[in-house]
């Protein structure tokens, strides 16, 4: 059992949202952070999670980060997203 971040990071694989390109968006949020899928953030802030669908499958692909909905997303993004949390 790992410990959740202060903010966790939830990635749609469902299929909408693996189709337009989740999987790079989950890459993009792991090499940020450095982090692995189902880990913490050594500092205790972000935890990196998948989920199979949030049901905002015309937002594909999306991303929960508490219970914010980010979406259309690109990996360009991500940055952006993990600083409105630092």
């Amino acid at each position: 059992m790992e410990p959740k971040g202060e903010h966790p990071i939830d990635i749609c694989l469902g299929t909408a949202c693996y189709v337009r390109g989740a999987e790079k968006v989950l890459d993009a949020f792991a090499r940020a952070l450095n982090v692995q899928v189902g880990k913490c953030t050594p500092d205790g802030k972000f935890s990196l999670n998948t989920l199979r669908c949030v049901g905002a499958c015309g937002l594909a692909p999306v991303a929960m980060i508490g219970e914010k909905v980010y979406g259309r997303l690109t990996p360009d993004m991500v940055p952006g997203i993990i600083a409105e949390y630092k």
